[in-house]
């Protein structure tokens, strides 16, 4: 698994360990910031705990304090694209990513979220070259893996009952199950659930 798929998860473990992070975050940032008003660490996890908070703005305000300073900040541009897209701000996400992208153009987080946006658009197609161009930079990627699949899902949802994106979907996964043997078990049990769907 990937640093951003690690990242995820050991978030989510902190988050069940302490049910006040969030607002520890919170104070802990506004400290710092009194200190050093510019501290792009400290911006970053205050735009991840607004975020989490569903404080969307606010976020998105952390977040340009950072691109004031530094406008090519990949991990900010995502920030604010992922809070757009938490606001259904799907185009302006998109917008704000293709420019992280424009700057590298290897940045698997970059197409992942791209690929998020364009789902919430109900641009399937668009969609899976995203994920399929962040597979092809890193299939150790289990997110998008996990992306994917459930554009499958949901896709033939909305086509009612189609049996080649039931198929897309599973070979989705079994691809997964190659490179992401951290994750092969939720592969898995992802394969299996849409077996018995068809």
């Amino acid at each position: 698994m990937n640093q951003y798929g690690k990242g995820i998860i050991m978030r989510e473990q902190t988050k069940k360990i302490n049910n006040n992070l969030q607002k520890d975050l919170l104070d802990y940032s506004d400290f710092e910031l009194k200190k050093n008003p510019k501290n792009t660490f400290i911006l970053i996890a205050k735009s991840y705990a607004l975020d989490d908070e569903k404080k969307y703005q606010l976020a998105i305000e952390q977040c340009e304090k950072v691109l004031i300073e530094e406008p090519k900040h990949l991990h900010e541009l995502y920030r604010k694209s992922f809070t757009l897209q938490n606001l259904k701000e799907n185009s302006q996400a998109i917008q704000c990513i293709e420019i992280a992208l424009n700057y590298d153009s290897e940045y698997i987080v970059g197409y992942n979220e791209k690929g998020s946006s364009l789902n919430s658009l109900k641009k399937y197609n668009d969609a899976i070259v995203c994920y399929d161009k962040a597979i092809q930079l890193d299939p150790n990627d289990a997110v998008t893996y996990k992306n994917k699949g459930q554009l499958f899902v949901y896709f033939i949802g909305a086509l009612l009952t189609d049996l080649k994106k039931y198929q897309q979907a599973i070979e989705n996964y079994k691809q997964a199950l190659v490179y992401c043997k951290q994750d092969q078990n939720e592969f898995n049990k992802l394969i299996m659930e849409l077996r018995f769907k068809k």
